[in-house]
């Protein structure tokens, strides 16, 4: 799936989200003036000593496009908080997820802008990239993040696990929490692009074939014909190409054709002989 640029603009009804610019940057560092936005948005140790040093972070970081960071506004143009997502590894599965921070200016919150931009910028990322998990961690002292989490359908792991961060002993026990679009099929599929990539084309094309035997939820990227494209590369490379032609043909009748798709089909008929 090809990356998106990052919006400019992001509406989420009570609020909207404005990509961090040098004109609106600014707002990040009045909002670690206030002692409960320094606590629990953690930041690496060089930006919280320097906040000026986070913000030229931020900067580069969104124009690199590494990382989605925006200021929220409300609806009469005032700037009330920060949101962001960076990709990262989920240190429970070893997988690639999003972690998303956010923060709201004091004078803004109780007006539900966190829960309105978390859910807008959750359902963006989960429906235009190929990381198909959203990460927020909380403390178990920030009971009003935890309500926003729950809010906006995020889930504690199945073991209920916490865990204490030496390097912010502060901030006490803390919980990971998850929210992700396509379940079981989104895991399938990530585990066999991860095969592919690492050349592991047998195990790749198991891994779509799970895939493919879970249900398709509308609204999600994963379709059969976006899975019957990638199982048929790797069937290719596998040199399993009457198997691989056929996963081609049918991604075509499904309503897939891109250009990778008919650049394979014709070397398969060129070099091969399949029509």
């Amino acid at each position: 799936m090809p990356t998106p640029d990052f919006p400019k603009l992001i509406d989420c009804g009570t609020c909207s989200l404005h990509i961090v610019t040098p004109n609106n940057v600014w707002f990040i560092e009045e909002l670690f003036r206030f002692a409960d936005v320094r606590k629990f948005y953690v930041l690496r140790s060089d930006h919280a000593a320097n906040i000026k040093l986070f913000c030229q972070y931020v900067l580069n970081a969104t124009s690199q496009k590494y990382t989605l960071n925006y200021i929220i506004y409300n609806n009469y143009g005032d700037e009330a908080g920060f949101i962001s997502a960076e990709p990262t590894m989920n240190p429970m599965t070893n997988m690639p997820t999003w972690n998303m921070g956010y923060a709201v200016h004091p004078t803004h919150r109780q007006r539900g802008y966190a829960t309105s931009a978390v859910n807008a910028l959750t359902n963006f990322l989960l429906h235009n990239f190929s990381l198909q998990n959203v990460m927020l961690d909380i403390c178990e002292e920030n009971h009003h993040s935890i309500k926003v989490a729950q809010k906006c359908g995020f889930r504690k792991p199945n073991d209920g696990m916490g865990y204490f961060d030496m390097q912010n002993p502060e901030l006490g026990m803390r919980m990971r929490w998850f929210k992700q679009l396509a379940g079981e099929r989104t895991s399938y599929f990530n585990l066999a692009v991860q095969y592919y990539r690492q050349k592991a084309y047998a195990p790749s094309v198991e891994a779509f074939k799970q895939a493919l035997s879970v249900p398709y939820q509308p609204g999600t990227p994963y379709t059969d014909a976006q899975i019957y494209s990638n199982m048929g590369m790797a069937l290719s490379s596998l040199e399993r190409y009457n198997e691989a032609f056929q996963c081609l043909k049918k991604a075509q009748s499904l309503g897939l054709n891109n250009p990778s798709i008919e650049k394979e089909l014709n070397w398969l008929r060129n070099n091969i002989g399949l029509y």
